[in-house]
């Protein structure tokens, strides 16, 4: 338990903080694993349209704080580099 009111706010705030930040991370998650899944389906025209909509979330993701910019890019390369053995 907290000695003090600042302290006490403290808590309140992480609490709330973290419970966004888990969301935040949750969706992008989710988010690579569907992408992660079309990609199994061989399925080049959706990939290819979702792989933006993947851009968008993960540098969102980063922008909030809730991820490292370095971790977004190597999410990122990553996805890109799975797309293009696909594609090619």
């Amino acid at each position: 338990m907290s000695n003090t009111r600042s302290a006490t706010k403290r808590v309140r705030q992480n609490t709330k903080r973290r419970l966004r930040n888990r969301g935040a991370r949750g969706y992008m998650r989710s988010q690579i694993r569907n992408f992660r899944e079309l990609l199994k389906d061989k399925n080049t025209e959706d990939t290819g349209k979702m792989l933006g909509k993947i851009y968008s979330v993960i540098d969102r993701t980063a922008r909030k704080g809730v991820i490292h910019s370095n971790t977004a890019a190597r999410y990122k390369s990553r996805l890109t580099k799975h797309f293009n053995k696909l594609v090619s």
